[in-house]
């Protein structure tokens, strides 16, 4: 469904991304895990053109194109079809949660507003939001702040939506509403594609683990086999650290 291959990004001299290889399926949820610097998030703002590869290729669907040279008009394209969560919300301080969800739908698809009205509340229904449709983002918690994203990313019904470390800018008690919301969005096949450090959430969620650092994917399996018996020797060394008690058996 979404594929790019040999993907390449520098900042200036520093080399962020060193040839990846990397797919999602229709229906599939892949963790992307890794120590921080390891070039999770750029991989996500490349595949998004958020920012531009120097070298890659992308297949999304039936469009296939060189990341390298690729119009605006065909980023639009690409972009049509993608949801895009930030770990910051990235919410419009001036609007309602319901106008937070309803701006792309009127601006960028042209949808009248009264239907854009009925998907948002549609949208903020799904993840349990629909009470706080008139508030402003600062008269929501962060968690509330991130269910109104994923509203706005799911209200143009795209193919798959990307999030960047979801929960990373939340208090521990707040995480656990934006990643039950995920998890149904995953139970109903969303494809999604989760930077993520929440463990839990990557063993029980997730089909597919992906493991970065450096810039490269050291290693990629099912779910249930990364955890239980990683291969590679920096695998094992991350799990043991950031995994604790009776999560820490790594078949190592």
């Amino acid at each position: 469904m979404l594929e790019v291959r040999q993907l390449y990004k520098s900042f200036g001299s520093e080399g962020v991304l060193r040839g990846i290889d990397f797919k999602v399926d229709k229906g599939e949820v892949v963790a992307v895990l890794g120590p921080s610097g390891s070039g999770k998030t750029t991989l996500l703002r490349c595949i998004s053109f958020l920012e531009r590869a120097q070298q890659g290729e992308i297949i999304f669907d039936e469009m296939r194109h060189d990341m390298s040279h690729i119009s605006k008009r065909m980023i639009r394209q690409f972009r049509m079809q993608m949801g895009f969560v930030f770990q910051t919300f990235n919410l419009f301080r001036n609007m309602t949660a319901l106008q937070n969800v309803m701006e792309g739908l009127i601006a960028a698809r042209k949808i009248p507003r009264q239907k854009a009205e009925e998907i948002a509340r549609e949208m903020l229904k799904k993840v349990g939001m629909e009470d706080r449709a008139g508030y402003y983002p600062d008269q929501l918690s962060g968690g509330q702040q991130q269910r109104v994203a994923i509203a706005r990313a799911m209200a143009t019904n795209p193919k798959v939506i990307l999030f960047d470390e979801p929960t990373s800018a939340l208090d521990p008690e707040l995480t656990g509403e934006v990643l039950d919301v995920m998890k149904k969005l995953a139970e109903e096949g969303t494809t999604m594609v989760v930077v993520t450090h929440e463990m839990g959430f990557a063993k029980e969620v997730a089909d597919r683990v992906v493991f970065m650092e450096d810039g490269l994917i050291v290693e990629e399996a099912p779910a249930e086999e990364f955890f239980r018996n990683p291969k590679k020797e920096r695998t094992i060394q991350f799990l043991r650290r950031v995994l604790t008690g009776a999560d820490a058996d790594t078949g190592a």
